[in-house]
């Protein structure tokens, strides 16, 4: 055996020596040979097999990419022809074996060659990682370029190894890609099969019910939603008073009772909803025909709001009674209330009262008045209305031929009006109640109210009370309706007004003609206290001791014989004439005190000792 220096040019040396096989006589002959060596020619590639998958990946875009142009051409044919394709279960298993039973990866032909091939190639890569080419001068140049070649060729391996695992990789996730987009194509392709909604199907599809319009509008605008109005917007009498909703939270309500046509009365009285407020409302009346009486009272509409309700409840068909008391309406607001009373002719009962109409206001509310021809109710209490505006009022009362009710207490009638209320109420046919409380009226006024009586046979209630008219003017009026034998009159109030004696004496005489009127007065009711009785003995000492008269001498005036005992009658005139006042009830009672044993005699001794006891 030859000595080794070096284990690679041992092996080398030795391999070559020992082993006479077709490979080595291969490598021999190559050395010879003019054509230069190429290992690629005896170490069989799986060249084209790479090759295939590339082209079948070619052709598979190719395919893709003409239905592609199919689908834009014919749509409807591509998504038919796949429908029919994929309806069929064995046909997608088919697609799918087909996609992952490619030839580059059919293992199974070429088993055999494949587990031959390794073994050659594990063996070569081996000696090639073993040998150092930069130290092998011993070898001849077709041997080195051999080796390298042989190099190469693996280094060119272990990449197609690499790209055929990453083409394997994106074959297998495109077939799963295009397998799901086939499946989201069959579903697209059903779905689209199926009637697809219209519009107006959708709205039908929509809740419009009072809740669930209430709570999408709450969840719009960022409202909490009111429990209250949720749990009774489907009652006849819905009342949400003192709830505070404000301009935010009426909106929603508003949007509700657009469409409800069970609350009939809705009172929204002290929510404070302001001018804005008062729009919603205007909406929602113009779409709610139901509700029949409102009560907005204490929201502070004042004359922006009373605009936006301003041609909503001047046609409005359903309402009959409005409440609008406390809404801070003053002289701007009434050109737009003279509108609504002028042309409503639904409105049967309306309260104005508690605002700030002035003077202005009468002059435009009274001509207002005249040409209704619905409200039977009007009341206009607790305003400032005065002077020309009163005048203005009276006349309007006097041409109506309608209200029968009509509260005008609390503002400053005073003389001039009551002057205009003389003529109205002797014209005026249809009134039945008349409320002039706390008015400033005299006893002027009353006067001319009274003279109005005695022509008028339809007034039931007269309300005169906290006027300064006195007992005298509450005098003439009961006077004056004892001159009207046909008169209606049920009522008469003059509360808070002292009357005297005189009319006591003459109200008994017109009970007695009239029994069925009712008068209440000031005096009614007040329980006068008692008068203290003071003691005859006590006063008749002070009425000595006032004028400074002896006991003696004051006995003696009485006692003419000087028996100093006198009568009884003796004893009363002597007290009479000296200007003693004495009741005659203390005259008797004192007789009886100055006779105890009842012998009709009164002594001296007697008198001195009650009056020393005292």
């Amino acid at each position: 055996m030859p000595k080794t220096e070096s284990t690679g040019k041992t092996i080398l040396k030795t391999d070559g020596k020992a082993k006479s096989s077709s490979s080595d006589i291969k490598i021999r002959s190559s050395s010879t040979s003019k054509e230069p060596f190429r290992f690629s020619k005896h170490v069989q590639t799986r060249s084209m097999s790479v090759a295939k998958p590339l082209a079948t990946r070619d052709s598979y875009e190719n395919e893709m990419l003409e239905s592609n142009s199919i689908d834009r051409h014919n749509d409807f044919e591509a998504q038919e022809a796949e429908s029919k394709f994929l309806n069929d279960d064995e046909e997608l298993k088919m697609l799918q074996n087909e996609s992952f039973q490619d030839d580059f990866y059919d293992n199974s032909e070429n088993e055999d060659f494949n587990q031959a091939e390794n073994g050659q190639v594990k063996n070569l890569k081996n000696f090639v990682d073993d040998t150092n080419l930069d130290n092998i001068s011993f070898c001849s140049d077709d041997t080195v370029d051999l080796l390298q070649e042989a190099k190469n060729y693996l280094h060119k391996k272990d990449h197609l190894e690499e790209s055929e695992r990453i083409l394997k990789t994106d074959l297998k996730y495109n077939t799963t890609l295009i397998s799901s987009s086939f499946e989201i194509k069959m579903s697209n392709s059903r779905i689209d099969t199926k009637k697809t909604p219209t519009k107006n199907e959708e709205e039908k599809s929509k809740d419009f019910s009072c809740k669930a319009i209430y709570l999408d509008n709450c969840r719009k605008q960022k409202t909490i939603p009111a429990s209250y109005f949720l749990r009774h917007m489907n009652d006849p009498v819905l009342s949400m008073k003192h709830h505070g909703l404000g301009a935010p939270g009426m909106r929603p309500v508003s949007a509700a009772l657009m469409n409800n046509s069970i609350v009939a009365k809705l009172d929204l009285s002290d929510n404070w909803l302001g001018p804005e407020g008062a729009q919603y409302i205007s909406k929602m009346l113009k779409e709610n025909c139901f509700i029949t009486e409102l009560n907005l009272s204490d929201n502070n509409f004042s004359s922006n709001g009373c605009e936006s309700l301003r041609d909503v409840l001047k046609t409005n068909n359903s309402i009959t009674h409005l409440t609008m008391r406390g809404n801070k309406f003053n002289d701007g607001s009434a050109p737009f209330w003279a509108e609504i009373i002028s042309n409503t002719i639904k409105i049967e009962f309306l309260d104005l009262s508690h605002n700030n109409f002035g003077e202005e206001s009468g002059k435009i509310l009274g001509p207002a008045i005249a040409e209704n021809i619905s409200i039977k109710t009007l009341n206009l209490s607790w305003n400032n209305i005065r002077r020309k505006g009163a005048v203005a009022i009276a006349k309007g009362l006097g041409a109506n031929s309608v209200i029968k009710s009509f509260d005008i207490g609390w503002n400053g009638f005073s003389q001039d009006g009551c002057k205009t209320l003389l003529k109205s109420l002797k014209e005026n046919e249809t009134l039945e109640e008349l409320d002039l409380t706390n008015n400033r009226i005299a006893t002027e006024g009353a006067v001319y109210i009274a003279k109005s009586l005695i022509a008028n046979q339809t007034m039931r209630i007269l309300k005169m009370g906290l006027n300064p008219m006195e007992s005298a003017g509450c005098f003439s009026i009961i006077k004056a309706l004892q001159k009207n034998q046909n008169t209606k009159m049920e009522f008469i109030d003059f509360s808070e007004i002292i009357v005297d004696k005189y009319f006591k004496d003459e109200f008994k005489n017109f009970q007695a003609n009239f029994p069925h009127i009712q008068v209440k007065t000031g005096c009614d009711g007040i329980k006068l206290k008692p008068k203290i009785k003071i003691n005859p003995i006590f006063k008749l000492r002070n009425f000595i001791e006032k004028h400074q008269i002896k006991l003696i001498d004051f006995f003696n005036k009485f006692d003419k014989d000087g028996s100093m005992s006198v009568s009884r009658e003796e004893f009363k005139i002597g007290i009479l004439e000296l200007g003693v006042r004495f009741s005659q009830e203390e005259i008797d009672q004192l007789i009886d005190e100055l006779d105890p044993d009842g012998d009709g005699e009164i002594n001296y001794s007697s008198l001195k000792d009650k009056i020393m006891r005292i």
